[in-house]
């Protein structure tokens, strides 16, 4: 016999998205992604406030330069509040639960990493 599977929806509020995208994108900025990620360009939009990133700006961003600065980068264009939102279904469902629940939604530098790179390539291409 199969195990049963217990399927799980849950939709957060506005102010609820607003702190996963504000943690998720302050964590993979302030270390969960810069040993990929080269720069990112925002058009003025703040990636570090959650109501902002909310409004689906979009953004670019420049990657694989691996640290050699000679401008090699490569870059790929997406939306903020969508990278978050595509990243986050894209995990694991352990991941997701624990991204869900109020009480253990602490993101990390690692899960942080994984929801960016998935919600711009689709899958975890570094790391």
């Amino acid at each position: 016999m199969p195990i049963p599977t217990i399927k799980i929806e849950y939709t957060p509020s506005w102010d609820s998205w607003a702190e996963i995208a504000e943690a998720v994108w302050v964590t993979a900025l302030e270390g969960g992604c810069n040993y990929w990620l080269d720069n990112i360009h925002t058009g003025g939009n703040n990636l570090k406030q959650g109501q902002d990133i909310i409004g689906d700006f979009p953004i670019t961003v420049h990657y694989g330069d691996e640290g050699w600065g000679d401008g090699e980068s490569e870059t790929i264009s997406a939306l903020a509040f969508s990278v978050v939102v595509d990243g986050i279904n894209a995990l694991p469902a352990e991941l997701k639960m624990q991204i869900g629940n109020p009480s253990t939604c602490d993101i990390d530098a690692e899960q942080a990493d994984m929801i960016i790179q998935f919600g711009l390539f689709g899958e975890q291409v570094y790391g």
